[in-house]
């Protein structure tokens, strides 16, 4: 699967056999997926098509008896938490090498032909302060093989450090701003006048503000990036992930749809029948990331989105890049992601 994943952008049918066989693997090896699969009547003698590849609800990750690993559970090297309070079940997402991770988040960064930053500040915890969060070992990632140069402008205690935001943007050289929705709220409330980028500056906002006292619209965040940091909507990229996917998809802009490496499929389903919802018809999002190789590849998820007929047309096998229209958290979903997280952190 690094080969795959470091070679060219993979086509359609290219895909969909790595799918069949990663599908395989993990119907043999991963005995909790095994028996989820046997209940929907599915095993892999009877799919030819990722479509088909029954997708876990993100909930399974919270059974703590039943780890969603194709390895030996003494063989576990990291795991990953989702975010919440203290007093809830947390999801896990166990690896016996990050290795594949890593070579997702930077692979991906390359094929969908992202900015590169000279120098990012991220206003999330380091990874050593925050070792089982996924968003925190992405941007150490970043940190290290895309930046030119880094800050971490969070303080031992995880609140900003303001100080050092302003110093970092003071040598009119372009940088590039990564943290949470709810961190950029943090650090707007904490500015008293707008901060002055260089040209060429830009930022990547992600999470929502789902179980927070937080709701802006998209547009409504794009305009406070404009007006405290003079960045334009096309300067703002969002990134979209969770902790049970090893894979990430971006936007950039307002409006815009969110894309994924060519290692990713999505499709969006009506939360009733569980078959296709129709282009433009609201539905849940289920995400196939092939760099989930060693839990789960199929995810169903409880965030609402849309496919037009063109993002839809991924479903022929020669199309390579997996497109959806974000809409945002089921309202009827528990709470969860890492801008809430965040929002606790920073409100202490």
């Amino acid at each position: 699967m690094a080969q795959a994943i470091n070679g060219k952008p993979i086509s359609g049918t290219e895909f969909n056999a790595l799918a069949m066989l990663v599908f395989t693997h993990q119907y043999q090896q991963n005995k909790p997926y095994q028996n989820f699969c046997n209940a929907t009547g599915t095993s892999p003698e009877q799919v030819s098509y990722w479509h088909d590849i029954p997708a876990l609800p993100t909930d399974a990750f919270k059974a703590d008896a039943l780890p969603l690993i194709t390895f030996p559970i003494e063989a576990i090297q990291k795991t990953f938490l989702t975010s919440g309070t203290t007093t809830e079940t947390k999801g896990k997402h166990h690896f016996n090498s990050t290795d594949l991770y890593d070579q997702s988040i930077i692979n991906a960064w390359h094929e969908l032909k992202l900015p590169e930053p000279a120098h990012a500040i991220f206003l999330i915890p380091h990874p050593e302060q925050s070792p089982h969060s996924s968003l925190s070992h992405m941007m150490g990632v970043i940190a290290q093989h895309i930046a030119q140069g880094s800050s971490w402008a969070t303080d031992e205690t995880g609140s900003l450090d303001l100080e050092k935001i302003i110093n970092a943007t003071k040598n009119n050289q372009p940088v590039a701003l990564f943290g949470t929705a709810l961190s950029f709220l943090h650090l707007f409330d904490s500015i008293e006048s707008p901060l002055q980028l260089a040209p060429g500056s830009w930022a990547m906002e992600t999470g929502g503000y789902k179980g927070t006292q937080h709701q802006l619209t998209k547009s409504e965040l794009h305009r406070l990036f404009e007006t405290k940091l003079g960045l334009s909507s096309d300067c703002i990229v969002n990134e979209y992930s969770m902790t049970e996917l090893s894979s990430q998809f971006y936007s950039r802009g307002l409006n815009q749809a969110h894309q994924g490496p060519s290692w990713t499929r999505t499709r969006v389903i009506d939360p009733i029948t569980n078959t296709d919802a129709k282009p433009g018809q609201l539905g849940h999002l289920v995400l196939y990331d092939l760099a989930n190789l060693h839990s789960v590849m199929a995810i169903r998820t409880q965030d609402l989105a849309t496919q037009d007929l063109v993002t839809r047309d991924q479903t022929n096998l020669e199309v390579s890049a997996p497109y959806f229209n974000l809409i945002g958290r089921d309202p009827t979903a528990l709470p969860r992601g890492c801008s809430r997280s965040s929002d606790e952190t920073l409100s202490r």
